[in-house]
């Protein structure tokens, strides 16, 4: 056996070999240095060197060879090794590796480095956030070379004890770790993808002995079912910035899963071909991921979902053929071999090679394609998963924020606004935009060229809505429309051009997808506004038609929602841009005399919730009177902020405002805000135009729903979301359900726990045919109701206080 294991070993060194020769074959000569680096920062520890954090941060790597190549990159970088070693006599780093596309086919200019550094059993909880400290430190200081360095720790028992279901190694869900989503798929990949930086050889063949010269972290068949769901969750989740990479990834799980549980893994295939002595470029993690796909989809007859997966895979490779200084790497060949089998037409070539320069609209395509493809896997794969149980060790309130975040990205709400993954594309700014509305369907439609017949012919519609303002916002927060950008109304004159000119560029500034953060504990509680942006009478304008002086509206302070003897209201429409707490743009449009009372109703209560002040911007879109409707309109905002957080639950504050001919009363609550037409009550009108503001207490709520439950409950109440707040009593568990559109639902479970009967929820909510039919990702937000200081609160269930406030 020992001869064998030597094989064994001898054989992955080999490989180890190949695969950093390969790396730095494509990298730069400085960035061939900073690889090198990597291992000796993580060795040496020392005041003198970048990453360090104080003398108790654990170092030294197992069996390290500091080699000639090394000394030279500590010149080159000007690093100096502590004269007297730091490293302790018994290293606590067992090894450090580096693991993804590097050393492969997927390999380009722009990949980042992943490395897991994975340390001895015996650190303490100090030492370890002491290493995740300087790891983070050394993530900094590569950058400074544009060098992308990802440092994961990795306890040597990780994968095992997640077997066991005992896994807690301080890694939660994050922008760049999968948590408790996936373990098996991700040791799955380190195998078939890693190679040695420094430390011990990884034992990553199949039924691999334990030895103390090699690193074992599990066998990777050991692959649960169980486990499909939450890894095709994460793929789509980094599919949000990467859905080339994403689609890749998820085909396999799906090609995977076909195969369940005779499943041949990727890294089977690889250490099948390394011990036949096969080192080609063949032998590659990436390009078997592609065979793997490829075999599955040919085997599937889908030849639209083959073609998008090659485009991908070429795309992800970075190798330009249609480029004459293109370098001809180790890579070259085979992909020429590869697009001559494809049967591709010279000018895809160079249109995929040019995607630096794709329009728009091209990205538009793409991306709608990748999402399409995307969702289709996961549809299959939860079919799959839906056989068998959640993963034991996926924990609820990780699947509950990776739902939120795909159920933002994926959302099928048509006032959402929803941006535009520029994938490789520099710049997608048009000049020029054209708006035209078809009366068939009542929509507007958006085309990047100027208002002239023949260009339409030769261009296809990039965005459509039936809001127009909707159209605007898009551009705007995509950034294909910026300050020089003109656009133009196709059956409207030129100051209607000049028009929305102005307003697309009074927009720009104030929408921005770069600044929006979102943390953990945001999307475990109820949305609420972040920012508004008002545009007022931008589909239909009254000022148009009135011929008033605008000094003499100052002077009497003229209520603008009812002008003049014939009580004209001007303000004709309203388009309200939202940015919501969970990262969400929408636009929702009002219209009609009623448009400002609507536009109130809809936004108090997302302004209620706000711990924060909501920012708030109005656009006058009007021809007159532009500074009074602004003016009027954010006072009536602001004032309706206020009130909706004064009222109590005993009582109700009323607010007077004639809109048109017609007297109303805004009332606000602690439910929110309506209106009523106060037309016919003469006497209480009176007693409101007098003080401005009364208070009259709330009414008997009788048979009422929310009368009976908790207040909390009433201020956590949130549409677009199913919410469940759960209070254990010696009685048994309260469930509170308020649905989407907050329609209340409550019984009392005998028996269960509150951690049981989430789970058993979350299965049915992630697993139920309506929801495998409809693709969503809207999964109920968990709250336990306590008791904190004497007072009930809603705390979020399974977040730590730790990782409320983490970006995710």
């Amino acid at each position: 056996m020992t001869q064998k294991r030597d094989t064994f070993e001898c054989a992955a060194r080999r490989l180890d070999r190949i695969r950093y020769a390969r790396a730095t074959a494509l990298l730069s000569p400085l960035k061939r240095y900073l690889l090198r680096l990597i291992p000796v920062l993580l060795h040496h520890h020392s005041d003198e060197l970048p990453g360090y954090n104080g003398p108790f941060t654990p170092c030294g790597i197992v069996d390290f060879d500091f080699s000639m190549e090394d000394v030279e990159a500590c010149d080159t970088l000007n690093l100096t090794l502590p004269a007297t070693s730091t490293v302790p006599s018994t290293p606590l780093i067992e090894g450090v590796y580096s693991m993804g596309s590097t050393a492969s086919f997927g390999q380009n200019q722009k990949s980042d480095i992943d490395v897991w550094l994975v340390y001895h059993h015996s650190i303490s909880q100090h030492q370890y956030s002491l290493l995740a400290e300087k790891s983070t430190l050394l993530t900094q200081w590569f950058a400074q070379f544009n060098f992308e360095v990802n440092i994961y720790l990795v306890h040597t028992e990780q994968f095992l004890m997640a077997q066991k279901s005992q896994a807690n190694f301080n890694n939660s869900i994050g922008h760049e770790h999968s948590g408790s989503a996936q373990h098996w798929l991700l040791l799955e990949e380190f195998y078939r993808s890693h190679f040695k930086l420094a430390g011990k050889v990884i034992a990553w063949w199949p039924q691999a002995e334990k030895s103390s010269q090699l690193l074992s972290l599990g066998d990777a068949r050991a692959l649960p079912a169980s486990e499909y769901f939450g890894a095709s969750l994460w793929q789509l989740y980094k599919g949000v910035e990467k859905p080339h990479k994403a689609l890749l990834k998820v085909l396999l799980l799906e090609a995977y899963a076909s195969e369940y549980p005779n499943t041949c893994l990727v890294s089977e295939r690889i250490w099948q071909r390394t011990l036949a002595g096969d080192f080609s470029a063949a032998n590659d993690a990436y390009y078997l991921l592609y065979e793997s796909i490829e075999g599955y989809l040919l085997k599937c007859g889908d030849s639209r979902k083959l073609e998008i997966t090659r485009r991908c895979f070429y795309l992800k490779c970075g190798v330009r053929l249609s480029d004459k200084h293109q370098a001809k790497d180790w890579r070259y060949y085979k992909i020429s071999q590869l697009v001559k089998q494809w049967g591709w037409a010279q000018s895809l070539v160079e249109t995929l090679d040019n995607c630096e320069q794709w329009h728009c609209g091209q990205l538009q395509w793409f991306n709608a394609q990748l999402n399409e493809l995307m969702l289709g896997s996961y549809q299959n794969l939860l079919r799959f998963a839906s056989a068998h149980s959640l993963s034991e060790s996926l924990k609820i309130s990780e699947l509950g924020l990776l739902t939120r975040k795909l159920h933002t990205y994926f959302s099928e709400d048509e006032h959402q606004i929803m941006t535009l993954n520029q994938l490789w594309s520099r710049s997608i700014t048009e000049t020029d935009l054209s708006i035209i509305y078809s009366d068939q369907d009542t929509r507007y439609y958006l085309y990047c060229c100027k208002p002239q017949p023949q260009n339409f012919l030769q261009h296809s519609a990039v965005y459509h809505s039936k809001s127009k303002a909707k159209l605007l916002v898009w551009a705007s927060l995509n950034k294909v429309s910026v300050a020089s950008t003109c656009w133009y109304e196709v059956k409207s004159s030129k100051r209607r051009a000049a028009f929305l000119t102005r307003a697309a560029r009074l927009l720009e500034g104030l929408i921005d997808m770069g600044s929006v953060k979102v943390s953990k504990m945001a999307l475990c509680q109820p949305w609420h506004f972040k920012k508004l942006v008002l545009l007022l009478n931008f589909n239909s304008d009254p000022t148009e038609h009135w011929y008033g002086q605008e000094v003499m509206v100052d002077y009497m302070n003229s209520n603008v929602f009812s002008m003049g003897k014939n009580k004209v209201n001007m303000l004709g429409s309203i388009d309200v841009i939202s940015l919501n707490s969970w990262g969400e743009w929408h636009c929702h449009h009002f219209e009609g005399e009623k448009a400002i009372l609507e536009a109130l109703t809809f936004v108090t209560p997302g302004m209620k919730r706000a711990v924060e002040s909501v920012a708030i911007e109005v656009i006058s879109c009007s021809s007159k009177l532009i500074s009074q409707t602004e003016r009027t309109v954010k006072n009536l905002l602001m004032r309706s902020a206020r009130l909706c957080r004064q009222t109590q639950n005993s009582s109700t504050l009323v607010y007077p405002l004639r809109v048109g001919q017609i007297r109303y009363g805004i009332f606000f609550n602690n439910r929110g805000m309506h209106y009523e037409n106060l037309s016919d009550a003469k006497s209480f009108y009176q007693q409101l135009s007098n003080s401005k503001l009364v208070e009259i207490p709330r009414p008997e709520l009788g048979d009422e729903p929310f009368s009976k439950i908790p207040s909390v409950v009433q201020d956590y109440a949130a549409r677009g979301a199913v919410q469940y707040f759960l209070r254990q009593r010696v009685e048994g568990l309260d469930v509170f359900i308020l649905d989407e559109n907050n329609a209340l639902n409550y019984y009392v479970q005998q028996g269960v726990d509150v951690a049981a009967l989430v789970g058993k929820i979350s299965h049915h909510h992630a697993f139920n045919d309506s929801v495998i039919a409809k693709e969503q990702f809207n999964m109920p937000q968990f709250f336990k109701l306590e008791r904190v200081k004497g007072q009930l609160v809603a705390l979020p269930f399974g977040v730590s206080k730790e990782a409320y406030e983490v970006e995710f």
